[in-house]
């Protein structure tokens, strides 16, 4: 037992060590989740949604928790501290589910940045999901409470200040709060639902898969989006509505608190940050400024190979801060259109444990008077079991490219773009812990010499661990 605690120490120490040294700034993205813990073997059935969010997008963007089905420490259980005096199997037999994750991404530009050098990122995140059903008898109810606290020793915006944003746990600065704390309550089944609270939109919306390992923020939203959705480290407060009208079809609709970009027109200043105030932005200390998106599609099996396809669109209300060739200003929130899709294609164990090999891929646009980004797609594949005696490894390959708008008002890169390629190899050593290096390039030609990134090529060396 002492030996959990160890490991956990060193992160803990690891991470406000980073805080320490950090240096701090602001501007627009979000981080990762850490590994997806398996199902507990008894565990009651699900719809399609509680499965969905139960995996994490990446070790940014939360969401409720599988119960931990427990397991010899330390090669076969699914957490570090494992079932310590029955304490975890207590809680979730009594509808509560704890769990914890921790990130850890050691950065090395290694050329072609206006700057080469290093900076270490470090995200944690707790969470509580209460199964309201079990433990109040409130039929269908479900509460999610996240606290994240985050640190970095420099801002990678300092290395390469890119657009999309090349490491997902990018925290912009050292914060600690609670970042998520919602409720979820079915109202037909899982055929209609209702969340409202503080939430991390990029769970529900926008994402092509969950379960992902990639580093850059790519992988997780569209380029259009950038800057207005509320996502980590900006949660905000706000609801959706869930909906599954037909089998196999989902629909749903985000009205969120879009105050984090919002500018005065007159006199130039910017909203409050979501990730901080929480909901009081939202219900009745909001300048008009709202995130709304929709979005719907089918899911579909081919030969027991899972995939799905949505369209969506998106809108930020107001009036919204934008930074150019010609300096900061105020805009038009930005509107537009996205449609992203998966498709599952083999597993190489046959029997539905491994992942095996999945395809994804994204395309956005929006109006290039209101957004920096004029359109942007990305395409992406990983590989779970790609060598026999690896099965729980982990390969990933993703490119992504995002257009900007030609308004100088609106980008530092003026009708240029930002090419991204990413690979990584996923080592999973436990199943609470894994070891990751990752390879980018990124190109963003700018006129501006502060912006301008001709080619920059930056390992990253992740380590990954749920407790």
């Amino acid at each position: 037992m002492q030996a959990r605690f160890n490991f956990l120490s060193v992160f803990l120490a690891t991470h406000f060590l980073s805080a320490t040294a950090g240096a701090q700034t602001g501007s627009m993205s979000k981080p990762f989740d850490p590994v997806v813990t398996p199902h507990a073997p008894k565990a009651p059935e699900k719809d399609e949604l509680q499965v969905q969010q139960e995996k994490a997008v990446g070790p940014q963007s939360a969401s409720a928790a599988p119960p931990s089905n427990g397991g010899t420490w330390p090669w076969k259980s699914d957490t570090m501290t494992g079932d310590v005096f029955g304490v975890r199997t207590a809680l979730q037999d009594a509808g509560l589910t704890v769990q914890g994750t921790a990130t850890l991404d050691f950065v090395n530009v290694l050329d072609g940045a206006p700057v080469n050098g290093f900076t270490m990122l470090s995200l944690i995140d707790i969470n509580l999901t209460v199964d309201a059903e079990k433990l109040l008898g409130l039929r269908g109810a479900t509460f999610f409470a996240d606290f994240q606290t985050a640190n970095q020793t420099r801002s990678p915006a300092e290395l390469i200040p890119d657009y999309w944003g090349f490491d997902v746990i990018n925290s912009y600065s050292s914060f600690t709060e609670l970042a998520q704390y919602w409720y979820q309550q079915q109202i037909i089944g899982d055929r209609l639902q209702f969340k409202f609270g503080k939430i991390d939109s990029n769970v529900d919306f926008a994402v092509p898969c969950t379960g992902l390992n990639f580093v850059n923020s790519a992988a997780y939203y569209p380029s259009t989006m950038v800057q207005d959705m509320p996502t980590y480290p900006r949660q905000a407060g706000g609801f959706e509505i869930l909906a599954k009208p037909f089998e196999n079809f989902e629909a749903r609709f985000g009205f969120f608190d879009g105050t984090s970009n919002y500018a005065n027109p007159t006199t130039g200043q910017i909203g409050s940050n979501t990730g901080t105030n929480g909901l009081s932005t939202f219900l009745w200390e909001n300048p008009g400024s709202y995130f709304l998106i929709a979005e719907a599609g089918p899911n579909w099996k081919i030969d027991d190979h899972s995939g799905k396809f949505r369209a969506g669109w998106f809108e930020q209300t107001g009036n919204a801060y934008t930074s150019g060739v010609n300096g900061s200003g105020v805009r038009t929130g930005a509107v537009g259109a996205y449609a992203y899709a998966n498709q599952h294609l083999f597993d190489p164990d046959g029997d539905g444990k491994n992942l095996g090999l999945e395809v994804f891929g994204q395309f956005s646009w929006s109006d290039p008077t209101r957004n920096p980004s004029q359109w942007g797609m990305m395409l992406g594949s990983q590989w779970q079991g790609v060598i026999e005696s690896r099965p729980n490894d982990t390969l990933g390959f993703l490119w992504a490219y995002t257009q900007f708008s030609s308004n100088e008002t609106l980008s530092t890169s003026p009708g240029s773009s930002e090419a991204i390629l990413e690979g990584f190899y996923n080592v999973q050593i436990t199943p609470w812990f894994s070891f990751q290096p990752d390879i980018q390039y990124i190109s963003q030609p700018s006129s501006v010499e502060a912006s301008n990134i001709p080619g920059a090529w930056l390992l990253t060396v992740r380590l990954s661990f749920v407790f």
